[in-house]
């Protein structure tokens, strides 16, 4: 345990500073722990509520803590109707998702580009000669290198 943890211990334990620095303490640590302490207790006192009647009767915060509940009842309906409306959208994607591969799987050279590697090292430079199956015309089609 450090020096300044122990002198802390022992100052919120109820020892006088003057007791710790006679047990050997440095006093520079002793005055320096006690003087955050009463910094952090200045801290708790500015934040406590000052309703100057100290604590809220039983029923009072019977009332707040049924109020609150009935807060999160609402938000937590809210959000499982949002999270309804997010599955059914979610099953929507899925099933129109399957279609699409479903469809392009029946496409000629699905993913040629990504898979297609070269015995001189280069990847996905490929084109198809291709032809229009209506008016016959024939033409490149793919990725050439950029030059």
């Amino acid at each position: 345990m450090k020096t300044s943890e122990h002198v802390e211990y022992l100052l919120r334990q109820g020892k006088k500073p003057e007791e710790l620095v006679d047990l050997g303490f440095p006093k520079s640590v002793v005055t320096r722990v006690r003087r955050r302490l009463r910094e952090e207790k200045a801290v708790q006192q500015a934040k406590a509520p000052k309703d100057g009647g100290g604590a809220k009767s039983l029923s009072e915060s019977s009332v707040v803590s049924v109020e609150g509940v009935a807060a999160m009842q609402q938000e937590l309906v809210s959000l499982e109707s949002n999270l309804r409306e997010l599955q059914k959208r979610i099953e929507t994607l899925e099933t129109s998702f399957g279609d699409t591969v479903a469809r392009l799987d029946g496409t000629p050279a699905l993913g040629l580009r990504h898979h297609f590697k070269c015995d001189c090292g280069a990847s996905g430079l490929v084109a198809l000669y291709i032809r229009c199956t209506k008016c016959g015309k024939e033409s490149w089609w793919g990725w050439s290198p950029k030059e």
